[in-house]
């Protein structure tokens, strides 16, 4: 061999490591720390920010980051209303493979089915909203196809054929509680209010009426044994006053409560709604939707990804292990698929499976995959976590003693004490579960985590766990101690002014860095005092590479910052486009690119330096 080949060789032999390490395979990076392997990036940033590679738009709606291996791009989303997992090439964005995974979709077809067999009691293939709406939720009515042009017919006819199902005592308008399995919170947007009617005596015939009813033992209050059935069961934390300071009501309604709510928040509003009124309200709301779902219009709305008002789509990252794919979908869907083909190896559902309550935005974690194991976190009665063979999807262990219900971080694996765990934070704490069989080793809640919105993944090191919760709840260190091999947390800080929503933590050196409602913060690992804070791009995500941060703001400001104590040093900062929600999905540097995912539109900047 030639001494220049071998030179080739041994480039290329160096190259080829260098490009392992950038990759960026599964959240938060190839160490699960949100760090990447980059160096030699870009240290200050022209002011329109870094050139821009290549753009896309294929891949929906969602928050789903990117994993970026071997020249592909995986990621997912809601393409045209199917979620999908997705891969990309890494040199021009361009699509290789789209897939809805074969077990979802059969899981649709049958669920399709089951509803008309439950529901379509004359046979004519189709399902009246009385039949159909309790199943499958309210949403139904947007999945509906609008046909013909007369609004007020259609309407009437609607009207005329939900009042027949739901009447039960025939008087020819609905009460509140006829119309709750269909209408539910809607009913107020169809109860119109009447101008002429004395709302505060209308208020308080409706309040003394109520309390006739329900009150079973004349106390002048309704515990919830008492109002669950009614409609007030779904408005109850509308009607429960708080005292100042507190989070929520005490669960029990009063004669006050109730009547304040119905002089202010349904003034003039009898709690009965007419053939005329319920017209009136569907011409306007769902405009010549017959309220009659078919076959095809119940696919449509099943084979739909998952919605919500804070926006659509699937949360979690893809991990790439070897030649697979895991993903986790934000209905609960877990699959394993072949990363060349997407084509389905083994699919698991948290909530059909192991009895997981789907969280309010939804399942947002992203799968773990450690030694020959794939963590994930259904919450609920059969245990909080649930490692999986990464093979074959077969149970290895569930951690029963912990019944907590699951929130929105993502599991990490450790070592504490010398014990290799799995360290997951849910919603009344976070807790170390042994890697071999999920006992519970310690847990940790800090003084606000219970019942807070708990997204952020822990940080594990030194022998302490580090977590943070939103909305003003803060962050709290406990130290973990062993002895013998039994191992116990106890707090050793709590920082209210580090209340990291859904951007992270990430620990360089002996300082982390996050950011809160009150913009960036370099906090001290181990003492938890606050060394600067800076309002910087406001609250958002952030991924260190090559000594830098890069912060994206909810806001759609992208800045780069110095991972330094010394104080906030800005490099640089652009704008990207408001789509309409929140930038919320993290950033990635991969490969001397950085990757910003906005909704449907995924963005890679070139920032490897000169």
């Amino acid at each position: 061999m030639s001494g220049k080949t071998s030179i080739v060789l041994l480039a290329a032999s160096v190259l080829g490591v260098a490009a392992q390490a950038a990759d960026w395979p599964q959240w938060r990076g190839p160490n699960a720390d949100g760090i990447s392997g980059e160096t030699g990036l870009l240290k200050d940033w022209p002011a329109e920010g870094p050139a821009v590679a290549w753009q896309v738009e294929t891949l929906g709606e969602g928050y789903s980051s990117v994993s970026v291996v071997g020249g592909r791009i995986y990621t997912q989303g809601n393409v045209d209303g199917i979620e999908k997992v997705i891969c990309l090439n890494e040199a021009d964005g361009s699509v290789v493979w789209a897939v809805q995974p074969e077990p979802v979709k059969a899981a649709v077809i049958q669920r399709i089915a089951e509803a008309l067999q439950r529901g379509d009691r004359n046979g004519d293939g189709q399902l009246e909203e009385a039949e159909a709406i309790p199943q499958l939720g309210w949403d139904l009515n947007k999945a509906e196809i609008a046909e013909g042009e007369d609004a007020d017919g259609t309407a009437a006819d609607r009207a005329m054929r939900l009042i027949a199902a739901l009447d039960a005592d025939g008087d020819g308008v609905l009460s509140q509680d006829e119309g709750m399995p269909v209408l539910r919170e809607f009913f107020r947007d169809a109860d119109r209010e009447d101008p002429n009617t004395d709302a505060e005596a209308l208020a308080d015939q409706r309040t003394t009426a109520l309390m006739t009813a329900l009150d079973a033992d004349g106390n002048g209050q309704l515990v919830q044994d008492e109002f669950r059935q009614s409609w007030l069961g779904m408005a109850f934390w509308r009607i429960d006053q708080r005292a100042q300071g507190q989070r929520r009501g005490d669960g029990v309604l009063t004669t006050a409560e109730i009547l304040e709510y119905l002089k202010t928040q349904e003034p003039g509003r009898d709690g009965l709604i007419s053939a005329e009124e319920l017209q009136a309200y569907y011409a306007q709301a769902f405009p010549n939707r017959d309220g009659l779902y078919s076959e095809a219009e119940l696919g449509a709305y099943l084979n739909q990804g998952y919605r919500n008002d804070q926006g659509n789509g699937p949360r979690g990252q893809p991990t790439v292990d070897g030649d697979r794919v895991y993903v986790e979908g934000a209905k609960g869907d877990v699959c394993c698929l072949d990363a060349a083909t997407g084509e389905t190896i083994w699919h698991v559902s948290l909530a059909e499976d192991f009895g997981g309550q789907l969280p309010y935005w939804g399942f947002s974690e992203s799968v773990l995959i450690v030694g020959d194991l794939a963590v994930v976190t259904p919450g609920g009665e059969g245990g909080a976590v649930v490692a999986l063979d990464k093979a074959t999807g077969e149970v290895r262990w569930r951690s029963d003693e912990i019944r907590d219900v699951a929130e929105y971080s993502s599991p990490v694996a450790a070592e504490v004490g010398g014990i290799a765990q799995i360290v997951q934070f849910a919603k009344n704490g976070v807790y170390g579960l042994s890697r071999d069989a999920g006992r519970v080793l310690w847990s940790y809640r800090h003084q606000k985590s219970e019942n807070s919105i708990n997204i952020t993944t822990p940080i594990v090191a030194e022998d302490c766990v580090l977590i943070a919760s939103a909305y003003g709840n803060g962050a709290g260190m406990a130290r973990i101690t062993t002895d013998n091999g039994a191992q116990s947390a106890a707090e050793a800080y709590f920082v209210p002014d580090l209340d990291n929503h859904h951007g992270g933590l990430v620990k360089v050196g002996d300082h982390v860095y996050g950011t809160g409602s009150r913009g960036l913060i370099c906090l001290r690992y181990q003492t938890g005092e606050i060394v600067w804070q800076d309002g910087s791009v406001g609250k958002g995500s952030l991924t260190v590479a090559d000594g830098m941060l890069y912060v994206l703001g909810e806001r759609y400001q992208m800045a780069l910052v110095e991972a330094t104590p010394d104080g906030y040093r800005e490099h640089g900062r652009f704008q990207i486009e408001n789509l309409g929600r929140p930038s919320w999905t993290h950033p990635v540097v991969a490969n001397g690119r950085l990757y910003l995912r906005n909704q449907h539109k995924l963005t890679a900047y070139d920032v490897a330096g000169q």
